[in-house]
């Protein structure tokens, strides 16, 4: 993935060349490939390029329009090329290169604003339209490319990664306390806010326009709550999820190194082996080469060796493994001085063996099964909806299975006060639920103190409704709910931060938009029937992988990793003398009391003790005050 960065100063000064350097050489390992600046008076934009597709070879960024009227950079790609293509050829618009980038900027010379919606694929980009003098910026649905951006109100500053921003004139390194609540809380529901009080984020499926000194930010995508896919069979939802997924993991194949995939021995990395195998069969990878790599665990739990040796013998392929018991992870505080926030978490640490490996091995792009858990997985909600109509031996039977399936994947035992949870609370309005969880805040945990909860307005900020759409299910609306949900942003720009620090290019095929527009249609029974997740993906993938992994009903479980993590950091010391209790944010006995929960093996205490023990290292670190 390339690194993107831009000045515009709306009071007309010219824009500091020295500044927009020093942001992209902060992102020089974003961009082995190359950087470039381009400046036009107030604006300038910059570029670090790495190039990953075979059109990117003949990429130069910042791309200026050849009547000189626009230039754009652009971190991405597109991944409907020949659609685009015939539809811009429709207008009388030719590219002059084949290249994404061109693509895109033609994009947006033919329908302006309305360009995102056009565009399939991982992107962030910029635009300078100087025959209107506007900045216009996009960032992908999911927000898999990073955007971050500090606005003044006569400067507009903005890149990939949060370190550059840091560079802004006048910057001045205060806490963001709202968002430092949320993160204390483990449940982050902003979508534009960062630990920093003036720096934020474009949330996903959002464009911006700077015009005339206003900023203007608006939605340009979002799911139909009201499509619906409907068949009389069980083959025919398989095929058609065949045929998308297809699809999805082909245009990500495209690359000009060949292509590393990440197999863990889980159903979703899994399928998108078989199906990328089953592609270069047919001829349809451009680099005909892609590598297997995996991780080996000897905590039993954790290990999975047994299924990815399974779908390697299905194939005939070689799988490259690496120890985690190998693997050095750097110190929280050394983390925090390199990227100026927050750390990567306990559990990605291992995976830079094999990002390593597989760029010594020549590799720049990485395939990885993020997304299935999401979107196919289901939602324990379909308990609601089958009470709510009554369909009381199906629901019965259906929370016997449901029960199993959770005590499978661990994270503590479920019980039947869960099981009528999951059946009461979806039906409550959420009107009457906001004022009861106010009234008795809720969802504000016991070690964050009461006053500091009141000052920052932490309930209502944990209240904020990720989904308002009407779905017909409320099964829907939860999964749609994760799918644009603070969480979500945040954890692809960590990953994104960790890939590009290897000077690789991550992508995802169970993120393309088309497979989670039709994820959200199925019938809740496509998603998770009886005892089986995924339904729709284990039938679709009858040959592609072993049965063994197919019918596969555990996971794996990486808690340790979090509690190696506290060992190494000492966090027992940490808690005794938190500067984030002495600062009035937190209640340094409850602190302490869940921390010796999680050491005496509740993992579902791991999250939190995570998040307190990071930004107390984030706070001493990087933090210059906290008024």
């Amino acid at each position: 993935m390339s690194g993107i960065a831009g000045i515009y100063n709306l009071d007309n000064k010219p824009a500091d060349p020295a500044l927009l350097r020093r942001m992209i050489d902060r992102m020089a390992h974003r961009g082995p490939d190359g950087q470039g600046c381009w400046i036009e008076g107030p604006v300038g934009l910059g570029h670090a390029m790495l190039q990953t597709t075979p059109e990117s070879l003949q990429e130069k960024q910042p791309l200026s329009h050849e009547r000189g009227s626009l230039c754009l950079t652009f971190d991405g790609r597109v991944d409907n090329r020949s659609d685009v293509r015939a539809a811009l050829a429709s207008k009388g618009l030719v590219c002059r290169t084949d290249t994404d980038a061109e693509l895109l900027l033609r994009a947006y010379e033919c329908w302006g604003e309305d360009c995102p919606q056009h565009i399939l694929g991982d992107f962030a980009f910029a635009v300078w339209d100087g025959l209107n003098r506007k900045l216009f910026c996009a960032r992908d649905p999911l927000g898999i490319r990073p955007f971050y951006y500090i606005f003044t109100g006569s400067a507009f500053t903005f890149s990939s990664e949060l370190r550059p921003l840091l560079d802004t004139p006048n910057f001045q390194r205060k806490p963001n306390l709202g968002m430092l609540g949320e993160y204390l809380s483990d449940n982050v529901t902003s979508l534009d806010e960062t630990l920093y009080r003036d720096i934020l984020r474009l949330p996903p499926a959002h464009q911006l326009v700077l015009q005339d000194g206003a900023l203007r930010i608006t939605q340009y995508f979002q799911i139909d709550p009201g499509k619906t896919i409907r068949y009389g069979s069980d083959e025919e939802y398989a095929e058609h999820f065949f045929d998308i997924f297809k699809e999805a993991v082909h245009c990500r194949l495209r690359s000009q190194t060949p292509v590393s995939l990440f197999l863990s021995g889980g159903l979703d990395s899994s399928s998108i082996f078989g199906m990328a195998q089953r592609l270069m069969r047919e001829g349809m990878c451009e680099t005909g080469k892609l590598e297997a790599y995996s991780l080996t665990f000897s905590h039993p739990e954790a290990d999975e060796r047994t299924y990815v040796n399974d779908v390697a013998r299905m194939w005939g392929s070689t799988v490259h493994t690496a120890s985690v018991d190998d693997s050095t992870a750097d110190p929280l505080v050394d983390q925090i001085q390199r990227f100026q926030d927050f750390p990567d978490s306990p559990n990605a640490s291992p995976w830079q063996l094999l990002l390593k490996m597989a760029r010594q091995n020549g590799s720049r792009v990485t395939l990885w099964g993020f997304g299935g858990d999401e979107w196919l997985t289901g939602s324990r909600a379909h308990c609601a909806d089958l009470f709510r109509q009554l369909q009381i031996p199906t629901l019965l039977r259906q929370i016997r299975h449901d029960v199993a399936v959770s005590n499978l994947w661990g994270g503590g035992t479920v019980t039947f006060r869960d099981a009528v949870r999951w059946c009461l609370f979806p039906l409550i309005p959420y009107s009457l639920k906001s004022r009861i969880k106010r009234h008795i805040q809720w969802d504000v945990p016991r070690w964050i103190t009461p006053s500091f909860a009141q000052a920052i307005g932490l309930q209502d900020r944990l209240l904020r409704r990720a989904s308002p759409l009407t779905f017909p299910t409320t099964a829907q609306r939860e999964i749609h709910g994760a799918l644009v949900s603070g969480w979500c942003a945040l954890e692809y720009e960590l990953v994104n931060r960790f890939e590009a620090y290897q000077a690789t290019e991550g992508r995802y095929p169970f993120c393309d938009r088309r497979l989670i527009e039709f994820a959200l249609a199925l019938p809740e029974e496509q998603r998770w029937r009886d005892e089986q997740t995924k339904y729709v993906l284990r039938q679709a993938m009858s040959g592609l992988i072993p049965d063994s992994v197919r019918q596969r009903k555990s996971k794996a479980d990486f808690s340790y990793l979090y509690k190696e993590t506290f060992a190494r950091e000492s966090a027992g010391k940490v808690f005794r003398s938190l500067r984030l209790a002495t600062e009035g944010y937190i209640d340094a006995v409850a602190a302490r009391e869940v921390y010796n929960r999680c050491m005496q093996g509740d993992v579902r205490t791991a999250g939190p003790v995570w998040m307190i023990l990071a930004l107390e290292h984030w706070l001493r670190t990087v933090c210059i005050g906290v008024v």
